[in-house]
């Protein structure tokens, strides 16, 4: 006897159409399965524990990733996402590297790097690129330092996260900028903050980390803890968090360190 069921449904289409590069249907699937189904095609990590329950049908359509990921937790969890730390070599500046729902466990995956070299026939040309770079760069860079200071949290938040991927390293506006952005007002501003500066500023962020662990914010102190490398101290302290999937992460830095947790429970 025939069934009125709808099977689940997962299409993920790249266009080339402005505006709609990005095409995800989802049909009765859990967003773990969808998140599971997006990262297992695009190859871009997202990672999450706990997510709302229940089947999901959406349809989004965006020019980016990050766009379509909202669209489809439709506002019932936070996204914090990393741009390419090298876009030059993207074809979309606004390619996803990585991805978190606020709230999970984290376990950090890296981001393979490629180096070009050129040929001595290739220099002059390449050197023409470069400066073209550089000057569309600037101007991105730029553009980016007024969003975040724009009336718009989410603005802020994305200006501040698109700061990864564009600008010069030890830029003096950029690092200004974002330590501005480490007080915002908005948590999910401050948590994109510090998420950025941990990447772009490694060690040299060890201060902004030990404080941004002690913000109120969950989120915040999440992508604090995110950001540390091999500091086993802060990774110890972190264990300590009222909240179970901040120790939960810090716990599997350490055991990722060689470390294990003495402290009591």
């Amino acid at each position: 006897m025939p069934t009125n069921e709808v099977m689940p449904l997962y299409r993920l289409v790249m266009a080339v159409d402005k505006g709609s590069e990005v095409q995800l249907e989802v049909r009765q699937m859990t967003l773990a399965q969808a998140l599971d189904s997006i990262t297992q095609q695009t190859q871009v990590p997202i990672h999450y524990s706990v997510l709302p329950e229940g089947l999901v049908t959406a349809t989004c359509v965006g020019a980016n990733l990050k766009y379509v990921l909202e669209c489809l937790l439709n506002k019932k969890a936070d996204l914090v996402v990393r741009y390419p730390s090298n876009p030059v070599r993207t074809i979309n500046k606004n390619q996803v590297a990585e991805a978190w729902v606020l709230g999970s466990r984290l376990d950090g995956y890296p981001v393979n790097q490629t180096n070009c070299v050129a040929r001595p026939g290739e220099q002059i040309l390449l050197t023409l690129k470069q400066k073209h770079q550089e000057t569309e760069e600037a101007e991105q860079t730029e553009q980016l330092l007024n969003l975040a200071q724009s009336k718009d949290p989410a603005e802020r938040a994305d200006a501040i996260g698109s700061l990864l991927a564009i600008g010069r390293s030890g830029d003096p506006d950029i690092k200004a900028a974002l330590e501005q952005a480490l007080t915002d007002q908005d948590p999910m501003v401050r948590a994109q903050a510090i998420s950025t500066l941990a990447h772009r500023e490694g060690n040299a962020a060890t201060t902004a980390i030990e404080q941004a662990m002690q913000d109120d914010s969950v989120d915040v102190r999440m992508m604090a803890v995110d950001g540390i490398t091999d500091d086993v101290a802060l990774l110890r302290q972190a264990i300590n968090d009222s909240d179970e999937t901040i120790r939960s992460l810090a716990q599997t830095k350490l055991e990722a360190l060689g470390q294990t947790n003495n402290t009591p429970k």
